[in-house]
């Protein structure tokens, strides 16, 4: 959910907010007005002007997206195709004078020109350095030879990297008019903390500013202590920050096995950094597609039916949907409704057990179960996802998914949602402004389901709407697992309603401003995969809450992606110490009568359709 995160009671989300941490969250919001706007392309439009959805296919790929590291030979052309340059002092001699250049991701032969309005890299190849000039995002730096290139992700960054060291290039736009002010608080004042730093066991090398071609740099270092054991190699982290003449500044990210044994390096390339007239678009040269695993004949059978659906299914949540208290009330608004929702949505986190009973009580309703797992432990500061990536807590998660075995039945399973946030700890934010950190957390859970033989889960993969903070290091795209991890794309956009606005400027917003945004953000890159809205509501602060949801209904089956909505009936309290635990977005459905009555309304004609 966008805006103001909040502890929610009865358990269901423990977020522990500071006045500082409210306060940094506040003015993000504030930049992230695009928000409101849509991004609907004149393609994408019909005559009336109403952007128009193209539906999807789902079959099994035939082969998978190939790994960015290969020995093998005959891979080095299709590595080319995706964008992915694998270098060494032997490549010298290309089609012009040491130089190679790639365009939207694919490298051009001997004897063709680019065209500088696309996505244009040259690679000039040196005897032991190379040199990388990056025209959309208006960069060059030199890199060693033996370093690969990664321009599959483009649009956020372009990575370079061996086995020893990983380092991403990014270019952002300051939300403060000062912006060295801005760039004195990066990269994120949770890596400044006393306390968090002594209970991650981060130990800091440098904080200060150095002086680059003329310009202030900000350069920031610090190595993560692994538990004994841990398969990480990769713990020691330099940020640098490049401002230039107006609100735009660059960042080189630069992970490696060891900061004092790459500190050279680093420095070399940070002082070989320099601005480029900016030409041409970036664009992606991703392929994303579910790699189907092996279900059982149950859950296969739920996949296809959700994947070829052509109407929204729809989902409910209220705390506590397994408790008596909680079943109950799912029955008064059904019976409101007269309809009875197919999915249901819950939480667990790290520690708790697999709910087998719940699950199979819903299971016997008729219902399938939005199961959330989220890597958290609050209030403690020590980050548990640190200990999920060196194997410390290996054991919990395995008994957690013999219980998923144990039930057998078809599942959604969403893996800590809202990843690009300042919410939660498995966020970029928190996890040393690494994506790569949640995608390996990821990825290990995964494996061990396999290896405990789940074979009735269906992943989501479910980032926030807006990224907070909204820089390129927290794209959405930056945190995708990959195709064998994923069976579905989740979205999560709320109406929050104004109750906020004098305090972070957050505005009211209809369900197409939100979705429409979602759709163009989304419908290159998950074009292939079916899409549930995992969780969504509408405040009632701040405007006309049924005419949202009439809106709502109308709108929908204009997004043919979209397979599954799950109604957040809840509410998010004021966290701010004058008003504490007073409701702030309410998000109830059936908190007026017309509220049910419009939901009523859409569910028939949708139904009649």
């Amino acid at each position: 959910m966008s805006g103001i995160k909040t502890a929610r009671p009865h358990g269901l989300r423990k977020y522990i907010y500071t006045v500082v941490i409210l306060s940094v969250v506040f003015v993000m919001c504030l930049s992230a007005t695009g928000c409101n706007t849509k991004y609907i392309s004149s393609e994408d439009q019909d005559e009336s002007g109403q952007p128009v959805y193209s539906g999807m296919s789902y079959e099994e790929p035939e082969e998978e997206m190939p790994d960015v590291e290969t020995d093998d030979p005959s891979q080095d052309a299709q590595d080319a195709e995706d964008g992915i340059e694998e270098t060494s002092q032997e490549a010298a001699g290309s089609s012009e004078k040491n130089s190679r250049y790639y365009q939207d991701g694919v490298l051009l032969t001997e004897g063709q020109s680019p065209n500088f309005e696309k996505d244009v890299k040259q690679i000039v190849l040196g005897s032991t350095e190379n040199r990388l000039v990056d025209y959309p995002k208006g960069y060059e730096l030199t890199y060693p030879g033996s370093m690969n290139l990664d321009f599959r992700y483009s649009p956020d960054f372009v990575r370079i990297y061996d086995e020893e060291m990983d380092v991403k290039v990014y270019r952002d736009t300051s939300w403060q008019s000062d912006v060295k002010e801005l760039l004195s608080g990066l990269p994120s004042p949770h890596f400044m903390d006393p306390t968090y730093i002594e209970a991650n066991r981060l130990t800091i090398h440098e904080d200060k500013w150095i002086q680059v071609n003329g310009k202030d740099v900000r350069v920031y270092s610090l190595t993560r202590t692994p538990a004994p054991g841990s398969p990480e190699v990769q713990n020691s982290y330099t940020y640098a920050y490049i401002p230039t003449e107006d609100r735009t500044y660059y960042s080189i990210y630069f992970r490696s096995t060891s900061f004092e044994t790459h500190k050279d390096t680093i420095y070399q390339i940070i002082e070989s950094f320099k601005t480029v007239e900016a030409r041409g678009q970036a664009v992606y040269s991703l392929n994303l597609e579910p790699v189907i695993p092996k279900w059982n004949e149950e859950t296969a059978a739920l996949y296809q039916k959700i994947c070829n659906s052509e109407e929204v299914i729809w989902g409910f949540f209220t705390p506590e949907p397994f408790s008596p208290k909680g079943k109950a009330k799912i029955q008064e608004v059904e019976a409101k409704l007269e309809f009875k929702f197919p999915v249901i949505m819950w939480y667990r986190y790290l520690g708790h057990e697999f709910p087998v009973q719940g699950m199979q009580e819903a299971y016997d309703e008729g219902r399938i179960v939005e199961l959330t797992y989220q890597i958290v432990a609050y209030p403690s500061p020590k980050n548990p996802n640190f200990e999920v990536l060196d194997g410390v807590r290996d054991d919990e998660i395995r008994a957690f998914a013999r219980q998923a075995k144990e039930f057998g039945h078809p599942f959604l399973f969403r893996l800590n949602n809202e990843m690009n946030s300042t919410w939660v700890p498995y966020a970029g934010h928190y996890c040393l402004c690494d994506p790569d950190i949640f995608i390996k957390v990821w990825q290990r859970i995964y494996r061990i389901f396999e290896e405990e033989g789940v074979n009735n889960a269906i992943w989501i993969f479910n980032p926030n709407d807006v990224s907070y903070p909204p820089r390129k290091y927290n794209s959405h795209v930056a945190y995708y697992p990959g195709n064998e991890y994923v069976q579905m794309i989740g979205l999560t956009g709320y109406n929050t309603g104004d109750y906020f606005q004098d305090y972070t400027g957050e505005k009211w917003r209809s369900f197409t401003e939100i979705y429409d945004r979602l759709w163009h953000l989304y419908k290159d890159l998950y074009a292939k995969f079916p899409w549930i809205i995992t969780e969504f509501a509408c405040s009632s602060v701040g405007g006309d809450k049924e005419a949202w949801i009439d809106e709502m209904f109308e709108n929908l089956p204009r997004y043919k992606n979209i397979k599954i909505a799950v109604w957040w009936s809840y509410y998010d309290p004021d966290p701010r110490p004058e008003s504490k635990g007073v409701p702030a977005r309410r998000y109830w459905l059936d908190e007026k009568p017309e509220y049910i009555e419009a939901f009523k309304r859409g569910l028939k004609k949708s139904q009649s359709r």
